[in-house]
């Protein structure tokens, strides 16, 4: 039987306006919600005018972060959740930045202060590159800034991508 997708979407106000997305999307621990994430970002992509490149780079740096945690942290178990915030910042520089905030209940695990943690060289040819460890080295080169917290009861992965003018 094939799972259908069981995102929730939560508003932090509860606006009647249908085109604006929600601030917060809550996806149950299964790959097939991620499916959800594309459109999301679709949609604040178009609310916030971000090229397609910039949107390209915090769907491929999003399912990767999600990815992990469903595969790795919750260790394949369907039953726990995972919630992404969106925020626009401005930055001390004066530039926007479309703020994108991971959190689990995962056992900890800072994936910056991994070993290696995308500091290995990048393969010289797709035949060299081997499947898995590239995830750290994607979010370092696509997001603007990438910061990690340890939370009381879980994890929080900070992606932030500038909104260019």
């Amino acid at each position: 039987m094939l799972a259908l997708p069981t995102a929730v979407m939560h508003a932090s106000n509860q606006s009647t306006d249908a085109s604006s997305p929600e601030p917060r999307l809550t996806l149950k621990s299964q790959l097939a919600d991620l499916t959800l994430v594309w459109s999301w970002v679709e949609a604040l992509a178009a609310q916030h005018s971000i090229s397609a490149e910039t949107q390209f780079a915090i769907q491929l740096c999003l399912e990767e972060a999600l990815s992990n945690v469903i595969r790795h942290g919750y260790s394949g178990q369907a039953n726990q959740s995972v919630t992404v915030a969106c925020t626009v910042e401005c930055a001390s520089t004066g530039r926007r930045e479309l703020v994108f905030v991971v959190e689990d209940h995962g056992p900890p695990f800072d994936p910056l202060a991994h070993p290696h943690a995308g500091q290995a060289p990048a393969p010289a040819s797709i035949a060299e590159l081997e499947p898995g460890g590239q995830g750290i080295r994607l979010m370092r080169s696509f997001a603007h800034r990438v910061a990690y917290q340890r939370l009381p009861n879980g994890n929080r992965l900070t992606l932030a991508f500038v909104i260019k003018q």
